[in-house]
């Protein structure tokens, strides 16, 4: 008996009856007429992979697609039409990357193609404005007839947790209280008799630095009926609220870098970061100075070396961890959204002789790392399948640990939320990730 996994946990390609053209000639649906080899010339002459092209039997239309990330485009014809066909798909991606960017998402529900909208709406999800969430989400289920096959029970909760939020109402749990935060310098009234209170951890990590010598952080939740006021710009996320009233206030356990220097030098962990450090090539990245290059990578490197530490990871757990920081991002063409370039930095990596490994498991775990490191965990589950991983669960202990380190690093785009870490020390460390950007402590 053959069990049928459901669509939520299927690739697109899977579900869906599309043929890739490579294997067209010798399908039993192959058009009259068509010939491989030359349309695969036009392809690669405009740089174009032919592995992104598809063809559709069930489309007597529009049979021909591409489909690579987050665009899929159709067309009746694609012979002596590449040209064409590239401009088009490089200003979809363009106009994709650009919604994104702006955080314009009807617009970029309006750009993917419907039938890739549930899927890709439950990547950008932890992007979108939490005023906005519920309404897009409700729109991607009426308009969208398999919404219901393709999320799943955990994203259909996290989504209607979101349900009458507004700018003036933050986001409260199943009993209507709210996560806050707040700093406090030495000669401050008592924490519990502060009145202004953020729901970002991070604002208050950064209020914290700018005392010297840093205060504590504290977290504690209050009730919706005791918020006097909320104001929900993106600088302040800040909460009026009556005194006393927030509950649960305890001092987060989260590690300076400035006092936790020696520990980590002692421990060989500086060390092992320099190793891999001096190994980084300016000329591996599109563009050395970007947001994904030469800083964000030092970075990752030097916050999966503290993880790895803290979690007490072997050696060669540790070494997979290196290697993946500075490769994750080499392949990168443009500094938007780009699901896959995890993908374009493997294949660089191999195409380029710069990985050398003798243990074929260990660079299995760094593949599967390196090419799922940028698709929400779901995605990269369903791929397991497709690399030889014989010890998954530590496959999986690797990938939580790598994707908390480059996760960390969501500070410089100031977009860092720690709901969805997932290691027990990236907790720890989201000071220490404030500190390395702000270059407070440098290495």
């Amino acid at each position: 008996m053959v069990l049928m996994r459901p669509k939520a946990y299927q690739n697109f390609i899977e579900r869906n009856p599309l043929i890739p053209l490579s294997k067209l000639e010798t399908s039993p649906f192959k058009p009259d007429g068509f010939v491989l080899a030359p349309l695969q010339s036009q392809i690669n002459s405009e740089g174009l992979s032919l592995d992104d092209f598809y063809f559709n039997p069930h489309d007597a239309e529009l049979p021909y697609c591409y489909y690579r990330g987050t665009v899929m485009l159709s067309f009746s014809d694609i012979n002596h039409k590449t040209g064409e066909i590239k401009d088009l798909i490089n200003r979809v991606n363009r106009d994709i990357n650009e919604s994104v960017a702006k955080r314009d998402f009807d617009r970029f529900l309006s750009l993917v193609d419907s039938r890739l909208a549930p899927e890709l709406f439950m990547e950008v999800f932890n992007f979108i404005p939490d005023q906005d969430k519920y309404r897009l989400f409700e729109r991607v289920w009426r308009f969208n007839e398999n919404s219901p096959e393709f999320f799943t029970e955990e994203f259909i909760k996290k989504a209607v947790k979101y349900k009458g939020v507004t700018s003036a109402k933050p986001v409260a749990d199943e009993a209507g209280y709210v996560q806050v935060y707040r700093s406090r310098k030495a000669k401050q009234e008592s924490i519990e008799e502060a009145s202004a209170w953020t729901t970002d951890v991070n604002l208050a990590i950064l209020q914290a630095l700018a005392c010297d010598p840093v205060s504590s952080v504290y977290r504690g939740r209050i009730h919706l009926d005791h918020i006097i006021s909320y104001n929900n710009d993106k600088s302040k996320k800040e909460l009026q609220v009556k005194p006393h009233e927030v509950q649960q206030i305890e001092v987060m356990d989260l590690i300076d870098l400035r006092e936790f220097d020696s520990e980590l030098r002692a421990a060989g962990i500086v060390r092992q970061y320099n190793f891999y450090a001096q190994q980084i090539n300016n000329q591996w990245f599109h563009n050395p100075q970007g947001v994904h290059a030469l800083g964000h990578t030092r970075r990752v490197l030097l916050l999966s070396s503290i993880i790895s530490y803290l979690e007490k990871y072997g050696k060669e757990d540790s070494r997979i961890l290196g290697l993946a920081s500075i490769y994750h991002d080499i392949g990168r063409i443009n500094d938007g959204y780009d699901p896959d370039h995890g993908i374009a930095s493997y294949d660089k990596l191999i195409q380029e002789h710069l990985l050398e490994m003798s243990d074929y498991q260990d660079q299995e775990i760094l593949r599967f790392l390196v090419q799922n490191h940028a698709i929400p965990d779901q995605s990269a589950y369903k791929k397991l399948n497709r690399y030889d991983l014989p010890d998954v669960d530590r496959t999986l202990r690797l990938y939580d640990a790598f994707k908390d380190a480059d996760g960390l690093d969501r500070v410089r785009i100031k977009d860092l939320n720690p709901e969805y870490l997932r290691t027990d020390a990236a907790h720890r460390l989201l000071l220490a990730a404030h500190q390395l950007y702000s270059r407070q402590i440098v290495y």
